[in-house]
């Protein structure tokens, strides 16, 4: 069995000595998506400025005994390279909404010691030696062949690139390790972006209110705040400290509780931001929660856990559920479409009255 490719690392600087000689092809027949805009190129420099990995790129290569001349064909990669190779030209800026510090600036604005990390920078490549059209055809066939299918919020990621979705990844890639330890999304949910889609829903719920968790509306918020989204500093500060009292509340009994379930989590999370700071479309009356009020509030939220196993057991004997109208309703929201923007207001409401009667304790 022969190998029809094999795989190397070429950094930026060798791309762009081949462009410079006219020995490399961005071929576009083998195009396989739109041209970019400035986000999608600013978000790829950024992942090289900050030593990321990126995709493998696919190369074909083939040289002329003859005139020994080597010619590189990019198969798939085009758009990667292209940026890279008008970023080294000063086409374009890096986006402030994805470096802080070098947002604003071209390549020849950056200081030397970048500079030179991005030229150093190393692609993977996989080498495809003198192979015919026909067979890069068939290997992507194959290659495509094991690729799973793309979920809604990786599929945001391919698309979008401004302030909505920086605000979303960078709090993804802070919390994680929370959102993990709690058992609120595995490692494997986690590899498919299953966090990152639920803290969209989480900045949604506190720029816009409670809304439905519903792909459209995910996607909308994408698409409208993706060149700007208002606020996202004052966001991403009382995102923190909203998770900061969680923890302090739940502490390390939050794994075990009815509340480590993405359902719970995010009333909780409303119910918590809301006696904070206001969420938008509730009008109950707060009260902001001090460090000193966590032990009241954990029996609180230690009384809903209880009832929701209680009303648990009695579904699971077919007996009569047995409480007020308020807890009944409660549960018949936690039980019942509980993605629906009632149903998810049903349940945080019912978390702030349940703190509320523990305060006044």
């Amino acid at each position: 069995m022969q190998q029809l490719f094999n795989t190397r690392n070429y950094s930026v600087r060798d791309f762009e000595e081949w462009d410079s000689r006219g020995e490399l092809v961005l071929a576009p027949k083998f195009q396989r998506r739109d041209v970019w805009n400035d986000k999608a190129r600013s978000f790829l420099i950024d992942t090289i400025v900050r030593g990321k990995p990126i995709p493998k790129i696919y190369m074909r290569q083939d040289t002329n005994p003859q005139t020994r001349r080597t010619i590189r064909e990019i198969v798939d990669g085009q758009q990667r390279l292209k940026t890279v190779l008008l970023f080294l030209k000063d086409g374009f800026k890096i986006s402030k909404a994805h470096h802080e510090d070098y947002g604003g600036m071209y390549f020849s604005d950056l200081d030397r010691d970048t500079q030179r990390d991005v030229l150093k920078y190393e692609f993977v490549v996989d080498l495809l030696q003198d192979m015919p059209d026909n067979e890069v055809y068939d290997a992507f066939a194959r290659l495509n062949t094991y690729s799973e299918k793309l979920r809604s919020q990786e599929l945001r990621n391919a698309k979008w690139f401004g302030e909505f979705k920086s605000c979303v990844y960078a709090l993804s890639k802070e919390f994680s390790p929370f959102l993990e330890m709690n058992k609120i999304f595995t490692p494997k949910q986690m590899l498919r972006m299953g966090e990152a889609e639920f803290i969209s829903e989480l900045l949604l719920a506190m720029h816009e209110g409670i809304r439905e968790g519903k792909k459209s509306v995910i996607d909308n918020a994408y698409e409208k705040y993706d060149d700007s989204f208002p606020g996202r500093r004052t966001y991403e500060q009382r995102f923190r400290q909203t998770i900061d009292t969680i923890g302090g509340i739940g502490g390390s009994d939050l794994p075990d509780s009815a509340f480590r379930s993405s359902r719970m989590f995010y009333a909780l999370f409303c119910a918590v931001y809301h006696e904070n700071y206001g969420l938008p479309r509730i009008s109950l009356k707060r009260t902001r929660l001090r460090t000193t009020d966590f032990s009241k509030l954990k029996v609180a939220l230690d009384g809903i856990d209880d009832l929701i196993e209680r009303f648990k057991e009695a579904t699971d004997n077919n007996q009569e559920l047995v409480g007020s109208s308020d807890e009944l309703r409660f549960y018949d929201a936690y039980t019942e479409h509980w993605v629906h923007a009632d149903k998810r207001k049903i349940r945080t409401e019912y978390i702030c009255r349940e703190f509320a009667k523990a305060l006044k304790r």
